[in-house]
């Protein structure tokens, strides 16, 4: 009797080790297509058929990339910004040490290059926002004023898109995995692709 609660002991104590080295599950993706089962039903997409480049709200970002960059397959604009996901989604950053930046790319894949003191860092989304706003506003202004007050007010516009052009507040400080990108710029020489531009979305 004593020997067989000691196996049982025994083999409960394997059974114990065995899920601690086994360790917490991966996320299960029933389809294969690397979009987790629970965000497919969060979206109301099929668990049977590969969604990644599927495309339900049409706003040319396939559902890979909407599941990389945190955007809704089933709406257009998921921000409600007035720019289409596809159009303000290059991707996300994945590794940034200081020098070397890499990018796991909407679509797919992912790009690395050198980010140095020539690179543009700046904060695109807000900035292309803020400008297609003040553009109508400036129009609708002088043909109001129409009369005199014109020069002060292309001084008041040019001061608007001096602030606007500063690229708002963003810098290579703010080049951090997960940060997602709005568009980037690289150029590729003998000496390596270095990154001219980027524009994060933020």
């Amino acid at each position: 009797m004593t020997k067989a609660r000691n196996a049982l002991i025994a083999l409960a104590a394997l059974l114990v080790l065995g899920l601690v080295a086994a360790g917490p599950a991966a996320a299960k993706d029933r389809n294969h297509d690397r979009i987790p089962d629970r965000w497919e039903k969060r979206h109301h997409l099929s668990l049977k058929v590969n969604q990644a480049r599927r495309d339900q709200d049409r706003d040319h970002l396939n559902n890979r990339g909407e599941f990389r960059t945190g955007g809704d397959p089933r709406d257009a604009d998921t921000d409600d910004d007035g720019i289409e996901d596809g159009d303000e989604n290059a991707g996300v950053i994945s590794a940034f040490d200081g020098t070397t930046l890499t990018i796991d790319l909407a679509g797919g894949g992912s790009i690395t290059g050198t980010v140095d003191d020539s690179t543009e860092v700046k904060c695109g989304r807000e900035c292309d926002h803020d400008g297609d706003d003040s553009g109508p506003s400036d129009e609708t202004d002088s043909r109001r004023d129409h009369g005199g007050d014109d020069p002060a007010d292309e001084d008041e516009s040019e001061s608007d898109d001096d602030s606007d052009s500063e690229g708002g507040d963003c810098s290579a400080a703010d080049l951090a995995a997960g940060v997602a990108v709005h568009e980037a710029e690289i150029r590729v020489s003998g000496g390596g692709a270095v990154f001219e531009e980027i524009e994060l979305a933020k």
